[in-house]
């Protein structure tokens, strides 16, 4: 990869994360962008294809505790410009809080909340000190403020990333660094559905704005996709 800006992706196979690399590379920033199956991730290898040398792709499952940590490694004495990591699931079809069980509610929580921050914290040391910036692909679900019902598992699990996320900063202290935590919007991806307002490319867009204009703000905020605060 030539002299640019670093970018990883995490979770770039489809939707708002291979959005979010095509927004990278169209801002003239270079990507190593992660799918938990790379060769059956088509359409990131055609984007990969059509800006060659630019994208890296690498394997991981984030529901992989020791591949987590293996990744982390492999990274170690290259500079990453940002980082955003969206891999999530939605959770059980049911979404009750009634009827979920230890197993998957335990998988929803691990791959949405608890393997984000062990991966982040893992790769501060990568970051760019006084730029770098690291995100998270929150959700306005996760905000306690707003929490309207609903979806009870999969707000819970954002809401456990947003808090961890907090603490996660507090460790940061002195790293001059910045961690975003993101609603993307509600997007028309697999997740969102047909119906859903926002566009995959209008989000992924806003979502690398908010990072770039976020660089070397040393805060942490919950920001959407417009750059706008979101309350906790």
């Amino acid at each position: 990869m030539a002299d640019r800006p670093l970018a990883l992706v995490v979770g770039a196979n489809r939707g708002i994360g291979l959005g979010v690399v095509s927004a990278f590379l169209a801002r003239e920033w270079d990507v190593i962008a992660t799918a938990r199956a790379p060769d059956a991730a088509k359409d990131l290898q055609a984007l990969a294809a059509r800006n060659p040398g630019r994208v890296e792709i690498r394997a991981l499952d984030m529901s992989d505790a020791a591949g987590i940590d293996g990744f982390a490694a492999s990274l170690a004495g290259r500079t990453l410009d940002a980082i955003l990591v969206n891999a999530g699931v939605a959770g059980p079809a049911h979404r009750s809080a009634n009827a979920a069980t230890v197993e998957e509610t335990g998988e929803l929580m691990f791959v949405n909340a608890i393997a984000p921050i062990r991966l982040g914290r893992l790769l501060l040391k990568s970051l760019k000190s006084g730029s770098g910036v690291l995100g998270y692909t929150s959700s306005v679900m996760g905000s306690v403020a707003l929490n309207a019902g609903g979806h009870e598992l999969y707000r819970a699990s954002k809401a456990a990333l947003n808090s961890l996320s907090r603490g996660l900063f507090a460790e940061m202290r002195g790293r001059n660094l910045t961690l975003l935590t993101l609603h993307p919007g509600w997007v028309r991806t697999d997740m969102g559905g047909s119906g859903a307002p926002v566009r995959v490319e209008e989000s992924a867009r806003g979502l690398v704005d908010v990072i770039l204009k976020s660089s070397g703000s040393r805060r942490h905020a919950f920001l959407d996709y417009q750059g706008k605060e979101i309350a906790w």
